[in-house]
């Protein structure tokens, strides 16, 4: 297993949470946490590592699995609910959907937590993305 404490880490600041905050949240010591974060050679247990991405709200394959192996199984053979409406948008102003922006999008929502339902806002996503390909 890669180190763990590492990616522990930068999840917790990407959501902004504080060790005593994550700590508080995963029903663990601030001193361990501290120890995953700060020893390369910790080796913490699974139960431990289902705690403390229950804490960042995230899932154990974003703690343990890299970011490649991750964009493989999180992208899905069935489009999801949340992306219907962004498609059909999009078919009905005349443009097909990129297959790579909205498995971006999905990887972006799940890696992100952003459960948004609004179809305005990854209408936005999706035009930003697609604006900035272009020359």
């Amino acid at each position: 297993m890669r180190n763990v404490g590492t990616r522990i880490r930068t999840l917790r600041i990407e959501k902004g949470i504080t060790l005593p905050e994550l700590a508080e949240r995963a029903k663990l010591s601030k001193g361990l946490l501290s120890k995953l974060e700060n020893e390369p050679k910790s080796n913490p247990s699974l139960d431990t590592l289902f705690k403390i991405a229950e804490g960042l709200n995230a899932s154990l394959t974003d703690i343990i699995d890299t970011e490649k192996a991750q964009l493989r199984r999180i992208v899905p053979e069935k489009q999801p609910e949340w992306q219907k409406g962004l498609v059909s948008y999009l078919r009905s102003m005349g443009k097909e959907p990129d297959e790579d922006i909205l498995n971006a999008l999905h990887v972006l929502r799940n890696r992100k937590a952003a459960r948004w339902d609004d179809v305005e806002q990854w209408k936005f996503l999706y035009q930003s993305i697609e604006n900035s390909f272009k020359k």
